[in-house]
């Protein structure tokens, strides 16, 4: 009885180690569920949204790729809550991006603000764009680093495009005042 135990022990083992690798591999898989009601959502979204429309001048980048962007115009779609950006750039002029399904986030002291969409165009997965309470650096996450630390000041913006390649654009925005 012994013996059968121990020549079990190892295929047990192994067996368990594939179910905790299987269940890890189908939880990462499974997508995020936001814990607000649907209204909460929408109120946020809306707010954020509002919040977030208006016309912004680059200040850094970090993977523009050459683009150039120097202005963002930030919209919202025929009344919708949903984001449309147009950036400009001397090099490569305006280009478009139409956002769907985003999602939005909104305190009421404005300590926290941002908008996350799905983007329109086959070559980018999503753009988030977020108003910085504090100052907050932006790295590769690699080793070595892939690019120079950014820092997006305290009340700043963070203007974030996800490649479907997983390759990031980040820009530091800084909004201009309708006058």
């Amino acid at each position: 009885m012994e013996l059968a135990r121990h020549e079990t022990h190892p295929t047990m083992l192994v067996r368990n180690i594939a179910l905790l690798c299987a269940t890890s591999l189908i939880a990462g898989c499974m997508t995020y569920q936001d814990p607000r009601s649907r209204a909460d959502q929408i109120a946020a979204l809306h707010a954020a949204a509002d919040e977030l429309a208006g016309s912004y001048q680059v200040a850094d980048s970090r993977n523009d790729d050459g683009r150039g962007y120097v202005q963002v115009v930030v919209g919202k779609q025929d009344g919708t809550d949903q984001l449309s950006l147009v950036m400009t750039s001397p090099k490569t002029g305006a280009t478009a991006l139409n956002g769907s399904g985003c999602r939005g986030w909104h305190t009421d002291n404005h300590r926290y603000t941002a908008v996350q969409c799905d983007a329109d165009i086959r070559e980018i997965n999503f753009f988030s764009l977020q108003r910085q309470t504090n100052p907050d650096p932006v790295n590769s996450g690699t080793l070595p680093a892939s690019f120079a630390t950014m820092v997006v000041p305290e009340r700043g913006y963070l203007f974030d495009i996800a490649d479907r390649s997983g390759r990031h654009h980040y820009y530091v925005l800084r909004k201009v005042v309708q006058q």
